[in-house]
């Protein structure tokens, strides 16, 4: 599904922004740290239909 696969390329991207931020994965960050990811790279998802912006 769409959705998992763009949680799963959040939590890469994530992963990636503690790596080299913190030196560690976002899974072994403390609450502070993973937070300070989670406003650097926020997961806003949505499945809501698009709008068609084309009507005037």
């Amino acid at each position: 599904e769409v959705q998992n696969e763009l949680i799963r390329a959040i939590n890469e991207i994530r992963d990636s922004f503690a790596m080299q931020n913190f030196g560690k994965k976002y899974a072994n960050l403390d609450e502070a740290q993973q937070q300070i990811c989670r406003d650097a790279i926020p997961q806003n998802i949505s499945e809501a239909e698009p709008k068609d912006i084309t009507k005037k």
